[in-house]
């Protein structure tokens, strides 16, 4: 047998090549920290049938988000174990809640980046906020959980990372670090 070679052939570089794990692989994410303390918290499941406020309601509405109602009711369900996680976090890493808060809304600023919708110099427009909203909560979980999953510090079980990625960015949703706030001015 003739010895097998591999080649790659790369043309346009504007960044590292790494073979193998790329080193942020091996650093730890305080969002992971989040989500190993907010796992620690598990309860018998029992579903409980908490309806959002109507202040929640109305932030759905506002951004039309009724299509992502799963995430809100995962968050409900578990809206005081993420308050008791964050905790958790902050005294295990000075201003975790606030790092963990700054990089969702990085993640969200990232979404509006790519659909070219304006947020720094004018007032964000709704109309394409709305007509994007699925996406851009998609956009954020999708990074978030790329984020997690390439971080050395992972949750054990992957249903936790699931369910856990849902409820943190329901709750950055409540907090309007994702998505926005209808009483923005």
């Amino acid at each position: 047998m003739n010895g097998v070679t591999k080649t790659v052939a790369i043309t346009h570089l504007a960044g590292n090549v790494n073979i193998g794990d790329a080193p942020e692989y091996q650093i730890n994410s305080a969002i992971n920290e989040l989500l190993i303390c907010l796992a620690s918290k598990a309860s018998p499941y029992v579903r409980l049938n908490r309806k959002p406020t109507a202040e929640t309601i109305r932030k759905i509405d506002h951004n039309n988000l009724r299509a992502k109602s799963n995430i809100i009711k995962q968050y409900l369900e578990h809206s005081s174990k993420i308050e008791e996680a964050y905790v958790d976090v902050d005294a295990l890493i000075p201003f975790g809640k606030d790092m963990i808060l700054q990089n969702l809304n990085g993640f969200y600023c990232a979404a509006l980046d790519e659909l070219n919708i304006e947020y720094v110099c004018e007032a964000v427009d709704m109309n394409k906020i709305r007509a994007n909203s699925i996406f851009i909560v998609d956009f954020v979980i999708s990074k978030l959980r790329n984020f997690v999953y390439e971080s050395m510090n992972k949750p054990a079980y992957k249903e936790n990372v699931e369910l856990g990625i849902n409820v943190v960015v329901a709750h950055a949703f409540i907090e309007c670090v994702v998505m926005e706030n209808p009483d923005a001015p």
